[in-house]
């Protein structure tokens, strides 16, 4: 299969979609499935990019695959796998410029090179069409983690924002300033953060940072650019989606549609330029979220599950100490001091180890029917104090009604401070605890306003 081809095909099953009203950012995106769900190949551990992405996303939505995993047949072969009789493949590109660039799948025909490029196609299946292949577990977020993610990356942009609005949302080139309805206005932090995600999108094209064609050449509402550069917020929103858990709303965009059917109609490249800035827009911002991260934590301790050791950097002098060190007095000393006497509100404390030693403290400290969270390990984000400790587990508190429970040796060696919220991240089952942004504890009823 040629370039042509290949772009025309893709783009009239995005044109179809489009009409029938299934695109895979028309339909409002469930985060219980987008945590880290971008098309990925197992084999690599690498995320698909650009428009092989999208093309990804719109052949799983049509088929009905939720596994996000796609590889080649000789891959699956490699890995002991079966592609089943009789399934059918799906196409993507590669490109590859003789200057000795890295490879990539989102480089755009006609760019200026004064050696022709390489290009190829590769035929990839959905672990769905596979025998063999380990089953695939979707994460899933809580709504107070959808909140979290999202201000953590609303922070970490620094973008003005307003709450001025009544019923409108939109992002203003002239002044930079995003202006939104105020949180209490939307029916749940989802839709807040979705619409204020959107808005952040088109705030990355400003000269002073993407200088995206698209947005600085937009004139008024209508031309076309107007519908291209929606068209990039709204890829952008998807992309965050998958890799934050913060669901889009598409509905609000329903408008542009038809112009973005004109403009793919137009030029079978536009939805691969499109997805090529709107994949520039989500590194740009999550870059910042993790940079500001960085910049605030005066000490970040991180444990080594390997070998027990605990690293720790202090930020003024970049300095850094690494010692094995076991559960001091301090650090397993509990929040609340009736907790270390054994009672709560005057009832005997749940004692022991073990996840329902865990569940009981937090009913005890929260109330019958409260909310408990076992820390992902393998990626999860928890911001909040710390409020007890049980023989094996740590008790950090989300919500009012919620709480997440932390393995002790995964933190081991850390003091609590009950005036202090904590930022437990975890990386490939690493835990790496830091000061919580405004050094406080946050007031948790602010996340499920």
């Amino acid at each position: 299969m040629n370039e042509r081809d290949f772009r025309r095909e893709v783009t009239d099953r995005i044109i179809e979609m489009l009409e029938k009203g299934t695109a895979p950012w028309q339909k409002p995106w469930d985060p219980s499935k987008a945590v880290a769900e971008m098309p990925q190949n197992p084999t690599s551990g690498k995320a698909y990019r650009g428009g092989n992405a999208v093309h990804l996303m719109a052949v799983a939505a049509a088929r009905g695959y939720e596994d996000p995993r796609w590889l080649t047949y000789r891959q699956a072969q490699a890995e002991g796998w079966q592609v089943r009789k009789g399934e059918k493949g799906t196409a993507i590109e590669f490109w590859q410029f003789p200057s000795g660039a890295a490879p990539s799948e989102e480089n755009e025909p006609g760019a200026k090179e004064t050696r022709v490029p390489l290009h190829r196609t590769y035929t990839v299946f959905n672990a769905a069409q596979i025998d063999g292949i380990p089953e695939h577990t979707a994460r899933s977020l809580p709504e107070w983690e959808v909140a979290q993610n999202g201000e953590r990356i609303l922070a970490g942009s620094g973008a003005a924002i307003s709450h001025d609005q009544h019923d409108r949302a939109f992002y203003n080139r002239a002044s930079d300033r995003i202006h939104l309805p105020p949180k209490a206005a939307f029916a749940d932090p989802a839709a807040y953060y979705g619409t204020a995600l959107h808005e952040l999108a088109h705030w990355t094209g400003h000269p002073d940072r993407l200088n995206r064609e698209t947005l600085t050449g937009s004139r008024a509402f209508g031309d076309p650019n107007y519908a291209r550069e929606e068209l990039r917020a709204e890829l952008a929103s998807l992309f965050l989606s998958a890799q934050r858990g913060i669901p889009h709303d598409p509905e609000q965009h329903a408008a542009y549609v038809g112009s973005w059917i004109e403009a793919l109609r137009k030029d079978k490249n536009e939805i691969f330029r499109a997805s090529k800035d709107a994949a520039a827009a989500t590194d740009y911002l999550l870059e910042r979220e993790l940079r500001l991260e960085r910049e605030t934590s005066e000490h970040v301790a991180t444990y080594d599950a390997d070998n027990g050791a605990v690293s720790i950097v202090e930020k003024n002098t970049a300095t850094e100490t690494r010692t094995l060190l076991e559960p001091s007095a301090e650090s397993a000393q509990l929040v609340q001091e009736e907790i270390l006497d054994g009672v709560v509100d005057g009832k005997p404390a749940p004692n022991g180890a073990g996840i329902d030693a865990a569940k009981a403290l937090v009913e005890a400290r929260l109330g019958p029917g409260a909310r408990t969270y076992e820390a992902h390990r393998d990626g999860g984000r928890y911001e909040g104090p710390v409020i007890g400790q049980t023989g094996s587990h740590w008790i950090q508190l989300l919500t009012p009604r919620a709480a997440a429970i932390h393995r002790l040796q995964d933190i081991a060696g850390v003091e609590v401070n009950p005036d202090r919220a904590l930022l437990i991240s975890y990386d490939n089952e690493r835990a790496t605890v830091a000061p919580a942004r405004d050094s406080v504890s946050r007031d948790p009823f602010e996340m499920e306003r």
